[in-house]
């Protein structure tokens, strides 16, 4: 009923996890799923696994590079120089080098660094087993920025 005095759901059994939420200026820079879908070359952790860790991805061809900037409509020197090309799957996660994985993270606010973040721990927890390869992969594909809060902020990896 209208002015009705409610309560809120009862959480006393409820365990939420110790966090403190990091301080981000800026908007969250995201790929476009259209542009950007995430592509892979792998789902077996073994490979990966067996792969050095931070293994050198292969260069982005300028042609891929220009046509990843043209599509999300970075055209200008000032504009291209806010971001910096990220693999979304990366390659020691099995992420394919091809433009459909490709998308520019901005470098300032919360983009480029929080990924990397994410990259790094993801591989770890493949690595040892707690996550599978595809859970990881499609967690990146779906949402990068809710996985660096799930894997990287709520579990005090900053």
């Amino acid at each position: 009923m209208p002015g009705e005095a409610t309560q809120g759901p009862d959480l006393s059994n409820v365990q939420l996890p110790n966090f403190v939420m990091p301080v981000s200026s800026g908007r969250v820079s995201r790929p476009r799923s259209a542009l950007t879908p995430g592509v892979v070359t792998t789902t077996d952790a073994n490979v990966v696994c067996n792969m050095p860790a931070h293994s050198r991805a292969p260069g982005i061809p300028i042609s891929t590079q220009t046509a990843v900037l043209t599509a999300y409509g970075y055209t200008t020197p000032a504009s291209q120089h806010k971001y910096t090309l990220d693999y979304l799957v990366p390659y020691d996660l099995g992420g394919a080098p091809t433009q459909a994985n490709v998308w520019p993270a901005a470098i300032r606010g919360t983009g480029f660094s929080q990924k990397n973040q994410t990259d790094f721990i993801l591989r770890q927890m493949v690595c040892r087993r707690t996550i599978s390869l595809a859970a990881a992969q499609e967690s990146l594909e779906a949402d990068w920025y809710a996985a660096w809060l799930r894997y990287v902020v709520a579990t005090g990896h900053l």
